[in-house]
């Protein structure tokens, strides 16, 4: 095949101009696989903390002048009945504040039975002291995230006061204290379930039932058959967080636009490479024409050129990429929790895709790139061309 050896020949004819063309292709490719492993480490951190801190599914009251669900017993039953329900946990949620010494803060007070609701949250999983569990044995017990015990300023064993306006004051022995990363670490204390009614001086009622699903994405399908077959209001993760999968959505676009503009730089340095050895080697051309070397044998010349190239560049930057993407993984990057939806550290992950994505894409715009000149080449009279010099 001449067309291989005479591209391969101009390749390492100019071997300084060849080297920026593959360097522009995979710096091009290193920086793309990096931005991609960010977005699918965040995109899924964020989902995953998503799915993992909050109910799949929450249901409450369909009449919206009723706080609360009647015959959660009832439902909950029916529900963890259905398909594809893993857990159910009835919740008496009240606001109220908590006080220990000098210091106060207002928290949502959860009345749960520990068991049902880990089976829910996974809440055991994020207990950095104390047992969960050790609420159903206690009448005064408490458990409280990390940072609502900063701020307190309580350590394992305390007492703190709960108080609430027009209800009264009692007393709670700290139990239990974790950490799940999320607003819930200083905003979410959890008790028995029946002492929270008895503070809250309510009998025979939920707030709100939470259920976990065996596929958080078919959290949507559930609770529309949880709507219908008990006619209470079921709303899904999905649907809570509704804004932040479409920003997701709407970043996912952005990003890719901008993933579109850096190939389309790496396919002007080939396209430029491939400009100047057929202006350099017009006479070559020329003579390869009048030889017999059809239009055909022309492009395909220029066309492998610009899958050398190409490959070259690409097999470059996904090395760059891989090996910038782990130095980046195993540095601990901080960030600030209030402007990233709680995340304090830069994801990353090394998926395979990102890899393919990169090297399809790359393909692509390289040969684009290729078929102007390729062209060009093929269009030159073999008469100017070896006049030419």
């Amino acid at each position: 095949m001449f067309e291989l050896k005479i591209a391969l020949r101009h390749i390492s004819a100019r071997k300084r101009l060849t080297f920026f063309a593959v360097f522009a292709v995979a710096l091009a490719i290193a920086v793309i696989v990096v931005l991609m492993s960010m977005m699918t480490g965040f995109t899924e951190e964020l989902v995953d903390s998503t799915v993992e801190n909050s109910p799949h599914i929450v249901v409450t009251s369909s009449d919206p002048d009723e706080d609360y669900v009647h015959f959660y017993s009832y439902y909950s039953e029916q529900i963890a009945a259905m398909d594809g329900v893993e857990a159910v946990s009835p919740v008496f949620v009240g606001q109220a504040a908590i006080s220990h010494k000098d210091n106060a803060e207002g928290v949502n007070l959860n009345g749960i039975d520990p068991v049902a609701q880990d089976a829910v949250m996974r809440i055991s999983d994020d207990m950095v002291s104390g047992d969960l569990f050790a609420l159903g044995r206690s009448n005064n017990g408490i458990v409280i995230g990390d940072n609502l015990a900063e701020d307190l300023e309580v350590v394992m064993g305390d007492n703190v006061d709960v108080i609430m306006p027009g209800f009264g004051e009692s007393s709670f022995k700290v139990i239990g204290i974790f950490d799940t990363g999320s607003s819930s670490d200083e905003a979410v204390a959890y008790v028995r379930f029946d002492p929270a009614l008895d503070f809250f001086d309510e009998n025979g009622v939920a707030s709100s039932i939470n259920i976990r699903v065996t596929d958080p994405f078919q959290a949507d399908v559930i609770a529309n058959s949880i709507e219908k077959d008990t006619d209470l209001d079921a709303q899904s993760w999905i649907e809570a967080n509704k804004e932040i999968l479409d920003l997701l959505n709407t970043q996912g676009l952005i990003v890719w636009i901008y993933y579109g503009l850096i190939y389309m730089i790496a396919g002007f340095g080939i396209a430029n490479t491939l400009f100047t050895v057929v202006m350099d080697k017009k006479r070559e051309i020329g003579m390869l024409k009048a030889m017999g070397a059809s239009k055909k044998n022309i492009t395909m010349i220029f066309l492998i050129e610009s899958l050398i190239l190409g490959t070259m560049g690409v097999m470059l930057g996904c090395v760059m990429g891989y090996f910038i993407s782990s130095a980046l993984a195993s540095y601990q990057i901080d960030l600030p929790s209030e402007m990233y939806f709680g995340l304090t550290t830069l994801p990353l992950k090394t998926d395979i895709m990102n890899y393919a994505y990169a090297v399809i894409f790359s393909f692509l715009i390289n040969i684009v790139a290729g078929v102007y000149p390729a062209r060009r080449a093929a269009a030159l009279d073999p008469v100017e061309a070896i006049e030419s010099e």
